[in-house]
C-alpha cells in the first residue's frame, strides 16, 4: 500500500478516526472509488451466483470440461454473465446509476440507446487487487468463433491495467503460509488459474500485454527472482525480450523457460501435471544464456556466414554486461560460433566506439528497418501504432490534430483514429478497453498500447516527433507521387497546370 492507503487501512482496524484535510475534490473522488469498489463487489457476486445458477449450467460444463474443480473455480470467484440484460437490469434495482456503471466499465451503451452488460454471455474472471478488492473482470466466451475471445475491462478510476497483476492478492496470502522466494510470471488468466490448481502457487499474469516498469516493480516487492515463462512460440518475439529486460533493470534476476513447441502453461500442466512444469523450471536459463541461446538459433551455424552474422548479433548483449560476464560470455559465443576469442573482443571493442545499441531489440526508429527476426513491419506502421497509443495513454505532447486518417494504412488503426476523434467531440475520455468492441484485431490493440510502454519516459516527446514525422513525411512522398502520376496523365494543358500548381505547393513544404 501507498503511506496514505495504509494508515487509512490501520485507522478503520483499530476503528480510529482519522482527521481528513482533503479538498473537495479529493472528497469527491474518494466517495467515488468507495462507491466503485461496492459496485464491483455487488457485480461479482451477481456473476459468480450465475453461475451457479439454471442460467449458468452451460458455462459451468464448460469450466468442468477445461479441467477446472469446483474449488478451483471459487478460489478464483469465477462467474457467468447470462446474457446483456440480467446485470444492468440488477444493479439499476439496487440503485446504481447508470453512469457510475460505465464510469466502472460494467455496462456499455448500445446503439439503440439501452445499458447493456459489457460482458454479456461471457465466463466472468475477476481481477483483485493486492488489498483484495474486485477492480475489473476479464470475460471469456463460450462460442469458439466468437471474437475477441477474451474481453478486459477498459481503464477506469480503479483499474489501470499497466499497475496489475493479476493473482497478486494470492501472492500475499500465500506469502503469510510460508517463504515466497521467487515467482513465475506468465501471460494470461488461465495460465495461473490451471497452474495453481497444479500444484504452482507462486504465479501471477500481466493483463495480456507486454510488461510494464510499473508492473516489474509490483514484482520486486514480493520476490527476487523472477521465472518467465510464456508460450513456446513467444520466445523470439521483440515484445519478450523487452519484457526481460524490464525485469532485469527493476533488480530483479530473471530466469527464462522454454517450454515444449506448442504448448502454453495451461497445455503443460494438463498433459505433463506440476513435476513436468517444474522440470522446466529446473531447465530455466539464466537471462544472458537465454539472449544468446535465441541468437544462435535464428542462424545456421553450420556455415562461415551464419557464424558470423551470430557473433555479430550478440555484441549488444556482451556489451552491456560488467567485465567479467564479458569474458565469461565471450567464450560461450566464440565456443558456438568457431570464432577466436579474440577476435569476438576486438568486434566488442570496436563496436564500443560507435553510438551505444540497445542489449536487446528492445525499441527501434520508425526510420530504421526492424531486424529480419522481429515481425516484419513497415515504418509508417510501426509510427502510427506510437500516434495512437500516446493519444490513448492521455500523454501531454500527443495532440488530437495529429490524427489524421491519411496517415493509417490499417483498418484497424483507423477505427481507432476514428473512436479517439469521436471523444474529442464528445468531450469524453479514449479507453483502450473500449476498443475491443470496435476492432477485431485484439493483437494490434496490444500492439498500440505497446508502442508506448516500449519506450523509455523520458526519450517519448521526442520518440514521438520522429513518428510524426515519418508519418507526414511519408504522406508528402506519397501525395507527390500520386500527383505526378496525374500530371503524367493529365488530359489537357488547363488541368496540367492546376496539378503542378499543387505539386508546387507540396515541395515548398
Amino acid at each position: 500500500m501507498e503511506y496514505p492507503e495504509a494508515i487509512e487501512w490501520l485507522a478503520k482496524r483499530a476503528k480510529m478516526e482519522i482527521p481528513t484535510y482533503e479538498t473537495e475534490k479529493e472528497k469527491k473522488a474518494r466517495a467515488f472509488r468507495e462507491k466503485a469498489l461496492e459496485v464491483m463487489k455487488t457485480a461479482a457476486r451477481f456473476y459468480f451466483d450465475t453461475l451457479r445458477s439454471p442460467k449458468g449450467a452451460a458455462a459451468l460444463e464448460y469450466l468442468r470440461k477445461r479441467g477446472l474443480s469446483d474449488q478451483t473455480i471459487v478460489e478464483f470467484g469465477l462467474g457467468y454473465s447470462p446474457d446483456y440484460e440480467s446485470l444492468p437490469d440488477f444493479l439499476s434495482k439496487k440503485g446504481y446509476d447508470f453512469k457510475t456503471l460505465k464510469d466502472v466499465c460494467l455496462v456499455s451503451q448500445a446503439a439503440d440507446g439501452r445499458h447493456i452488460d459489457f460482458f454479456g454471455g461471457r465466463v466472468i474472471i475477476p481481477i483483485i487487487n493486492a488489498r483484495d478488492q474486485v477492480i475489473a473482470f476479464g470475460g471469456r466466451t463460450l462460442e469458439g468463433d466468437k471474437l475477441p475471445k477474451y474481453k478486459n475491462s477498459g481503464g477506469t478510476p480503479l483499474f489501470d491495467k499497466r499497475r496489475v497483476l493479476f493473482g497478486l492478492n494470492l501472492i500475499k496470502k500465500l506469502q503469510q503460509a510460508e517463504t515466497v522466494n521467487d515467482l513465475v510470471l506468465v501471460e494470461g488468466y488461465m495460465d495461473v488459474i490451471s497452474l495453481r490448481q497444479g500444484g504452482i502457487k507462486n504465479v501471477v499474469a500481466s493483463m495480456g500485454t507486454s510488461l510494464t516498469p510499473e508492473q516489474c516493480r509490483e514484482l520486486r516487492k514480493y520476490a527476487n527472482t523472477v521465472y518467465v515463462c510464456f508460450d513456446g512460440d513467444a520466445a523470439g518475439q521483440l515484445a519478450t525480450w523487452r519484457s526481460l529486460d524490464l525485469l532485469s533493470e527493476t533488480g530483479l534476476e530473471v530466469r527464462v523457460m522454454t517450454l515444449p513447441e506448442g504448448l502454453d502453461p495451461d497445455d503443460l500442466i494438463k498433459k505433463e501435471g506440476g513435476q513436468g512444469f517444474l522440470k522446466c523450471k529446473s531447465d530455466a536459463l539464466p537471462l544472458v544464456d537465454f539472449k544468446i541461446k535465441s541468437l544462435a538459433s535464428r542462424y545456421n551455424l553450420n556455415t562461415a556466414d551464419g557464424k558470423n552474422k551470430f557473433a555479430k548479433s550478440t555484441l549488444p548483449v556482451l556489451a552491456a554486461l560488467d567485465p567479467i560476464g564479458k569474458d565469461l560470455y565471450i567464450k560461450e559465443v566464440s565456443k558456438l560460433s568457431g570464432l577466436s576469442v579474440e577476435s569476438i573482443a576486438n568486434s566488442l571493442a570496436e563496436a564500443a566506439e560507435k553510438p551505444a545499441v540497445p542489449s536487446s531489440p528492445a525499441v527501434f526508429s520508425p526510420k530504421e528497418e526492424a531486424p529480419k527476426t522481429a515481425t516484419e513491419v513497415n515504418a509508417r506502421v510501426v509510427a502510427a501504432r506510437f500516434l495512437l497509443g500516446a493519444a490513448l495513454a492521455k500523454k501531454g505532447y500527443a495532440k488530437t490534430l495529429h490524427i489524421r486518417d491519411e496517415f493509417f494504412d490499417l483498418d484497424s488503426h483507423k477505427k481507432i483514429a476514428g473512436y479517439i476523434l469521436r471523444c474529442k467531440e464528445n468531450n469524453t475520455e479514449p479507453r483502450f478497453g473500449m476498443l475491443y468492441d470496435i476492432v477485431d484485431d485484439k493483437a494490434e490493440i496490444d500492439k498500440v498500447e505497446d508502442a508506448v510502454n516500449s519506450v523509455p519516459p523520458q526519450e517519448e516527446a521526442r520518440y514521438y516527433e520522429e513518428c510524426l514525422e515519418t508519418l507526414q513525411k511519408n504522406e508528402l512522398q506519397r501525395r507527390k507521387a500520386e500527383l505526378l502520376e496525374k500530371i503524367k496523365n493529365a488530359s489537357d494543358d488547363a488541368e496540367k497546370d492546376l496539378l503542378k500548381a499543387e505539386l508546387l505547393k507540396l515541395l515548398r513544404r
